[in-house]
């Protein structure tokens, strides 16, 4: 079986209302080049300061999730949400990553694990555990007609225990959002989506927040979405712009490359 995926990737800023028009209008192109899934971003409805999240949290969240809703009903696509603020018991947030199927219902919610303390030379302070409580489970992995799909968030990327945990689940599609950092996207996202791909024998999409966000040009990320295949290929890549990049998907191709090369049946640990 074949089809097409795509990941929508965007320039997003504190208005939700104007990220959510241009992810609608992106995800609307790439359903209409006939992708049947589609990712979007980490942060792709709201991407601002703490103290604005805090202010428009409810509202976030709210319009968010009817936003992916009515998205994924209207052009009948399994639509990830990659990751957005909602409310967690500790009163801080979780970074929540939501897929919508066909329907417009909720089939997959996961809460990001691993949040981003670190320093990389951009001159930017990430400490997103000042305001986000992590996530506590692995992802789980939905059983659909294209195959068997879960999604990780952005830092869980250099975790490879996790995407381990979701092969042994049987996952074939495993989405990465992100809002990857420039210096860190320059030194590792390809070869981190690549070998993640590569060990657990699945196709990665990992739809990006590219571009400058904050009007003094501090927070800036860096781009380059991706779908990889089970063999590690690159099938599609945009650069700095925003856009989508949709690529054939080969079950057929992936259960060849598990048979011929089984190395998930030759794990010793």
């Amino acid at each position: 079986m074949n089809f097409k995926a795509a990941v929508v990737q965007v320039t997003s800023t504190a208005r939700v209302s104007n990220n959510l028009t241009k992810c609608r209008q992106l995800v609307e192109e790439a359903a209409k080049a006939g992708a049947k899934i589609v990712g979007l971003p980490e942060n792709f409805s709201f991407m601002g300061s703490e103290s604005e999240k805090q202010n428009l949290l409810g509202q976030i969240e709210e319009e968010t999730f009817a936003f992916l809703k009515e998205t994924a009903k209207d052009f009948g696509i399994y639509l990830l949400g990659g990751g957005f603020p909602t409310k967690a018991p500790s009163g801080k947030v979780f970074n929540t990553a939501v897929i919508m199927n066909p329907q417009g219902e909720e089939v997959f919610r996961y809460h990001k694990v691993h949040l981003f303390d670190a320093v990389v030379g951009d001159g930017f302070l990430y400490k997103e555990s000042n305001s986000t409580e992590g996530g506590e489970t692995i992802p789980d992995v939905i059983a659909t007609e294209y195959g068997n799909i879960s999604s990780a968030i952005c830092y869980d990327l250099r975790f490879p225990e996790l995407f381990r945990a979701l092969s042994k689940q049987g996952v074939d599609l495993c989405f990465l959002p992100a809002a990857f950092t420039v210096p860190t996207g320059e030194a590792h996202w390809h070869v981190l989506l690549r070998a993640r791909a590569i060990e657990n024998l699945m196709y990665v999409l990992a739809p990006g927040q590219t571009g400058t966000h904050d009007p003094h040009g501090k927070r800036k990320t860096f781009g380059h979405s991706l779908i990889i295949s089970p063999w590690g290929e690159i099938l599609a890549e945009l650069d700095f712009e925003e856009g989508f990049a949709i690529a054939e998907i080969e079950m057929d191709r992936l259960a060849e490359i598990r048979s011929t090369l089984p190395s998930l049946h030759h794990r010793k640990f």
